[in-house]
């Protein structure tokens, strides 16, 4: 199919046929759109991840498309990427809000006996988070990742303390 003429609604019925190049003229198209628009809405840090999340959810959602305005749906999309992130974030800070309360009241025994249930690296991070009191940022330079994969790390971590938690009480 050549791209260069169609219209966005013509490449969206050519994505919802299977056409991969479809994918790809949209993108040159409106990429720009859709990480201004993240950009402007989130913190710079995640950007990447919902900038790429745009584009996945316009393939997983292709058939959700009922011919409306293309550009009208994607910012649509985009909206709700933005709500899910802020939803998503305000019920991990409450979780770890919650957890760490409980880690705290927890003597220092207490907690390494909890904390080296978990694997090494985990128990390790979990430590430097709540002993140490290290930030994201900080624990991100030194684990050499994004703050986004060691935000989801240490809520895994979490989760798991949680549940073995409350298994004891």
């Amino acid at each position: 199919m050549k791209t260069t003429k169609c219209s966005d609604e013509d490449l969206m019925k050519a994505l919802q046929q299977g056409d991969p190049s479809a994918l790809v003229a949209l993108y040159e198209r409106h990429a720009n759109k859709v990480w201004s628009y993240l950009k402007k809405r989130v913190p710079s840090d995640r950007v990447d991840d919902l900038f790429q999340d745009c584009f996945v959810k316009i393939v997983e959602k292709k058939n959700m498309w009922g011919n409306q305005p293309f550009v009208l749906w994607l910012y649509v999309l985009l909206r709700n990427i933005v709500i899910d992130f802020y939803r998503d974030e305000k019920v991990e800070k409450r979780m770890l809000e919650r957890i760490s309360f409980n880690l705290e009241t927890i003597s220092g025994d207490r907690f390494d006996e909890i904390v080296s249930k978990l694997s090494p690296d985990s128990s390790k991070l979990i430590k430097e988070y709540f002993n140490e009191g290290l930030s994201y940022k900080e624990l991100s330079d030194r684990y050499k990742m994004s703050e986004v994969s060691l935000r989801k790390r240490l809520s895994r971590a979490i989760n798991i303390l949680k549940k073995g938690e409350s298994h004891e009480r």
